[in-house]
This record gives C-alpha cells, structure tokens and sequence, in this order.
C-alpha cells in the first residue's frame, strides 16, 4: 500500500488523507503502532511540501500528464498497447528496432524484470528473472559473464524473501559457474510502502568472442526458416499454474534447456548458419512477429508450433482456454536458411526442435497461419489469471488516443532533456 499515493490521491483533504493512512498502518502493523498518528502527520506534511515544490519548479518537478493510465493503455501486458509503448520508448532512445539486448564493443547487456505475480514466491522471481536475462544475451550469441541484481522490498516484507530470491538467482548462475557482479538491496518507496510484495529485475552481462556473432533481428531475411526449440515456459507460465491450482505444471518450468540451446548455437558449425535468433516469450509468437525488421512477418505452422510446447504445459493452457500463441513458452525460435542442420545438431544434443514457419514479405499483417489467416497480435498477452481474464483484452483507449498523448509527452520530455543538458554543472 502506497502511504504517500493516498496522501497525494486525497490532498488537499487532509482529515480524510490522515484518517486512511492511519486505517492502512494499522491493518499491517496492528492497531497498537505507537507511530502510526506521527507517520501520517509527516506524510501530509511532505507531500504537502513537495506539491508545492512542483508548482515552483513545474518545468524540472513535473512530468507529462497524458492522461493515459498504465493497465488500461496495456503497459507490461505484452501485446499491441505494450509494443506502442516502447515505440515510444525506442524513440525517445534513439534506437530504432527491438532487440532482446544491445551490443557495445562486442560486450551485450539485458535486463528483465521479475514477473509481478510471482512476488510472494521469491525464489522462482528470482530463479525466472535470472534465466530470462542470461538467455536474452545469450541467444544474440554472448557468452555470459555475469548478472546484476536489484531487489526492493516492501515495509513489511520478511527478510527471508530477500535471501529466497537470492537463493533463485544464484540456482541459475551457479548452474552456469558465473558471479554476481553487483547489485542493489533497498525497500520500495523507503518507509512509505508497507505490505509484502517485493519488485525488482536482473541484468546480465556477457562478451561476443570472435568465433561468434551478433545474432540481431535486424539479421532476418525474407524466406528464412524458423527452426523453434520446446518449450517449458518460464515465468508467466509457473504464474498460470500458480494461481489457476495446475500446481504439478511449476516444476516443469524448472528448465535450463533454453540456455543450453544458446550454448549450442554459439558453436562454430552453427553460428556461421544462423542469421538471428530470440526467446518466444512477451507475448508469444505474436508479439515476435511484431518485432520482426519491417516488411517482414512470419507464416506460422500452428499443428507444429503446438506440439513443441511442453505437454504437461499445453494441457493446462488447452484447460484453461488459453491462447497458446500470444502467451511466453520460453523457447528459442532460430532464423536460418539450413534448418535440417540446426535440427539435426539440436537434436544429437537432446534438444527437440522442428521447423515452426519461415519469414514471408508483410505489408500489414505481421503473423499468418499456412493457409494465409490472419493471427493478428491482441491489445494484451493471453490473459492466464483469474484477474487477468476479468480485465481481458479490451481498453477504453484507442490506438490513435495513445499514439497522439504519447507523442506529446515525448516532445516535453526531449525539451526537458535538452534544457537540462543546456545548464548541467559538471564542476
């Protein structure tokens, strides 16, 4: 529970403001915390001060107001509203495709989150996180060198959670014989968030070596094959089967195959025919249409993509009535124009993996099935919760709404940047 939100939701009401504050730290710390009344005192008194250090330095303190609210315009829902976000965000960058990690001088940096639902199960946010950072450097070609984390903490968190996380990330690095090179411990907005629930991502590090390469996106050509390996699903899939009672599917997501697959195609026979290379997750295989270079999409074999999501898996998601094609399956999907070989390597190596579609010329439509179906990308991922089913897969947002209130807020962002950058002291 955020103390300074209901204190910012409510001001200037400060009766009111006190009264819940007082409300929400007695539900967590008890109705005898003796610092409960001084607590919501100073919360006023901040929050009063710092709106109006806002009104006096409006142009530094404040931020673009667009009006848009982050669920409802789809952000870190994995489909089209998320994907229009992070346009923006590339734009705002100066990068110009999506990438699962960038390169510099030959070194490759990630990050990937903690998935949200697994906050209070924080060994597998930490094991998951881990594995899907490591694997987005990887499977650009990196050999990795080693992870960053960075964990928050709740008021009331126990601090075993910290350590189980630890615990999570440190499976994955030890299985790989690579440290920890630094990382960050603090609690979610200091003293002002009490509750539970922890937050937080991991980056990873690794190096291209001269005998690989740099297996971009940008590297697809038109006719490709799509060589895609099984999948075990990952994080979004130990969610599905958390809180959906589906409790024997979590241990199936217990997998390090995809980092092994990684491994396997940096090797020299193979790398050298393979053009890219990239994790079906965000989204599934929708959204990895999506981010395919333009005028490129992809004519998927759905009978043969079904079969190589792990079974145990794919009867839970069939149980359900989850879309399996816009949901993470945490496999690698490989782009090659000699996919018997990837195949056949793969597999003298236990990995099963099939020809999955090819990269066809695209106009408009990003993803279509072999008898030309549009599989369009939905506003968000497969909805795999209780809640996420209520909520669904509509916005009272248009995709022009968005687009237009983006690009407002991205012009005053530039200008504020650009201003800032005009008088920065550096001595």
């Amino acid at each position: 529970m955020d103390l300074e939100g209901i204190a910012r939701k409510l001001y200037p009401n400060i009766d009111v403001a006190k009264k819940k504050i007082i409300e929400e730290l007695e539900f967590y710390k008890g109705k005898d915390f003796e610092l409960k009344e001084e607590i919501a005192d100073a919360i006023i008194e901040e929050v009063n001060k710092s709106i109006k250090s806002s009104e006096y330095n409006r142009h530094l303190l404040s931020f673009p107001v667009t009006g848009l609210k982050a669920g409802e315009a789809g952000l870190g829902s994995r489909g089209k509203g998320d994907h229009i976000i992070h346009e923006k965000i590339l734009e705002l960058s100066n990068l110009n495709y999506f990438e699962d990690a960038r390169i510099a001088k030959n070194v490759v940096v990630s990050v990937d989150g903690i998935h949200s639902r697994l906050a209070y199960f924080p060994y597998l946010a930490g094991f998951h996180a881990t594995r899907a950072a490591i694997r987005d450097i990887m499977v650009k070609g990196a050999n990795p060198l080693g992870v960053i984390v960075d964990i928050h903490l709740s008021d009331d968190s126990d601090l075993g959670m910290l350590l189980d996380f630890e615990g999570g990330v440190l499976t994955v690095t030890d299985y790989l014989g690579i440290p920890i090179l630094a990382g960050s411990t603090l609690r979610i907005g200091g003293d002002l968030v009490i509750g539970e629930r922890i937050s937080g991502g991991i980056g990873a590090v690794g190096l291209i070596d001269e005998k690989s390469s740099y297996l971009s996106k940008e590297n697809v050509e038109e006719n490709d094959f799509i060589v895609m390996t099984e999948g075990n699903g990952g994080g979004t899939i130990a969610t599905t089967a958390i809180y959906n009672g589906f409790y024997d599917v979590i241990t199936e997501t217990l997998s390090l195959s995809d980092l092994g697959t990684c491994k396997i195609i940096r090797e020299d026979d193979i790398v050298k025919r393979i053009h890219s290379a990239t994790d079906v997750t965000n989204g599934g295989i929708r959204a990895t249409a999506y981010e395919l270079p333009e005028g490129l999409g992809i004519q998927l074999n759905a009978e043969v993509y079904l079969s190589l999501i792990n079974k145990k898996v794919y009867e839970m998601l069939l149980a359900l009535n989850i879309d399996p094609l816009g949901l993470s399956i945490d496999s690698i999907a490989i782009f090659t124009k000699e996919p018997d070989y990837v195949i056949s390597r793969l597999k003298e190596r236990g990995i099963r993996a099939e020809i999955v579609g090819r990269v066809v010329k695209s106009r408009s439509h990003k993803l279509v099935d072999e008898t030309g179906k549009v599989l369009e990308m939905k506003f968000r991922e497969s909805p795999y919760t209780p809640v996420k089913k209520v909520i669904g897969n509509r916005t009272s947002y248009s995709e022009e709404l968005i687009r237009e209130r983006l690009n407002e807020a991205l012009k005053f962002v530039k200008e504020k940047k650009e201003n800032v950058l005009k008088t920065l002291k550096v001595s």
